[in-house]
Parts: C-alpha cells; sequence; structure tokens
C-alpha cells in the first residue's frame, strides 16, 4: 500500500508541475496597444459586495475584470474567441490567482461575451483606454 501511494503522490506532482509550467498567454504589442490572449473565467456569485484590490465593491452587474499587473482604471476590450463577441470592462482587482488564466471577469462580462455556462473561455484581452 505504501508504494501506491508514492506512486499516487508522484503521478499528481508531476501533473501539476507539467500544467503550471504551460504558456497559458501570449501577449503581442500591436504598435503601442498591449495584447494578450488565453483563459478568461466568472466570478461567482460569493464575492458580490466584497472589496476589490482597487478599492471598489465587486457588482456582478457591473462590466470589470481582475488582471494581475495593468492599472486599476484601465479599459479593456475583452473578445471571446470562439464566437468573436466583445465587450469593454475596466480593471477593477488583481487577479487571477490561477496561473493559467489570464483574466477574471464580472458575470455581466461573461454573459455578453456568452460564456456563462463553460465557465471559462479564451479570450483576446486589448487595452483601450
Amino acid at each position: 500500500m505504501p508504494r501506491r501511494l508514492a506512486a499516487i503522490v508522484v503521478l499528481t506532482w508531476l501533473g501539476a508541475s507539467l500544467s503550471m509550467n504551460a504558456a497559458p498567454r501570449q501577449t503581442d504589442t500591436r504598435g503601442s496597444k498591449h495584447v494578450e490572449t488565453g483563459l478568461a473565467a466568472f466570478y461567482g456569485g460569493r464575492l458580490e459586495g466584497h472589496k476589490t484590490a482597487c478599492g471598489g465593491s465587486y457588482a456582478a452587474s457591473e462590466l470589470t475584470t481582475a488582471h494581475r499587473t495593468l492599472p486599476c482604471g484601465t479599459k479593456l476590450r475583452i473578445t471571446n474567441t470562439k464566437n468573436a463577441k466583445s465587450v469593454v470592462a475596466t480593471v477593477n482587482d488583481r487577479g487571477p490567482t490561477s496561473k493559467n488564466r489570464i483574466v477574471d471577469v464580472s458575470r455581466a462580462v461573461a454573459e455578453q461575451l456568452d460564456f456563462v455556462k463553460q465557465g471559462t473561455t479564451t479570450v483576446e484581452v486589448e487595452v483601450v483606454k
């Protein structure tokens, strides 16, 4: 039994290491524009009203997003690459905490991009302001 447990631990660690080393994003500078392509997910309802890193409160009905490095207040055009739907959202939080995603978005953004049922989708993120 101890050998079997050790094998499971090693395989789990190996799988996690491989997925963490995958390149989740592609950054491009089209002229002076910041463009990224990668995975997006939306915030769950349990965060409604919680304070964001930028000092406001999270509201699922607002067009907002979390980004690791772009300044608070930055406007981003987020485009769902699977259906070409696009929306402009404002950076109001830091994140995502998952290394395989480039942004987390509010439910309102996910609804406009039509990926609520899937939970995640591939997006292109472009700084517009």
